[in-house]
């Protein structure tokens, strides 16, 4: 009896030895793996995202002229001045050529975008008259312009009714832009220092 008891205290301290063992011992080791295996799988997933970034930024580089020459003609069209007379100009041969015996452009003063990009604005208002294939060819012209142009509104009306087509009248809502220097541009994109350009005078054409 006294021997059977022997086995059971030394059966009991062996199975609690072990339970320490595994608790101070093998768990933590167990946890420390478990962190270990969870590093690794970060640090794959964060290789195979730098070996995409590194692909794209080669594919840039490789690209790096055409993007270079297609930033170059996109600048082409947002001038760093709002260069009011060549605007002016620009609509007025578009229409010369579009056949339009009418035309007046009212430009606003200068300003900042309300979509708060880092670009100033100029409002226009653009008046015509003329027929409807011929206005219809004015707004084509309108949108090959050497400028960066957004038109708001569009309205047509009819003017008046002859033997030979109806007359109709043509006022839209536009915007051109520019990129003034970073010095007077807002972190908002809004114009910070008064702009010197005076706003023309509006252009008609009789």
């Amino acid at each position: 009896m006294r021997g059977r008891s022997r086995l059971i205290i030394v059966t009991v301290g062996v199975v609690l030895a072990c339970f320490v063992l595994y608790l101070f011992l093998v768990k933590p080791q167990k946890t420390e793996l478990a962190n270990v295996r969870a590093e690794v799988v970060a640090e794959e997933t964060k290789t195979a995202q730098l070996r995409v970034e590194l692909a794209r930024l080669k594919d840039l580089q490789a690209h790096a002229p055409e993007l270079q020459a297609k930033l170059a003609e996109i600048r082409s069209f947002v001038p760093g001045k709002p260069d009011l007379a060549n605007f002016i100009f620009q609509v007025q041969e578009a229409a010369n050529r579009a056949g339009l015996d009418f035309v007046q452009i009212t430009p606003e003063l200068p300003k900042g975008p309300p979509e708060g990009a880092a670009l100033a604005q100029v409002r226009a208002t653009i008046g015509a008259a003329g027929g409807y294939f011929s206005l219809q060819d004015f707004l084509r012209r309108l949108y090959s312009l050497d400028r960066a142009l957004r038109v708001d509104t569009v309205n047509m009306a009819v003017q008046s009714t002859a033997p030979f087509g109806t007359r109709l009248t043509l006022t839209i809502a536009a915007r051109v832009f520019y990129e003034p220097p970073l010095a007077v541009v807002g972190a908002t994109g809004t114009t910070t220092t008064p702009v010197a350009s005076p706003t023309p005078s509006p252009t008609t054409t009789p």
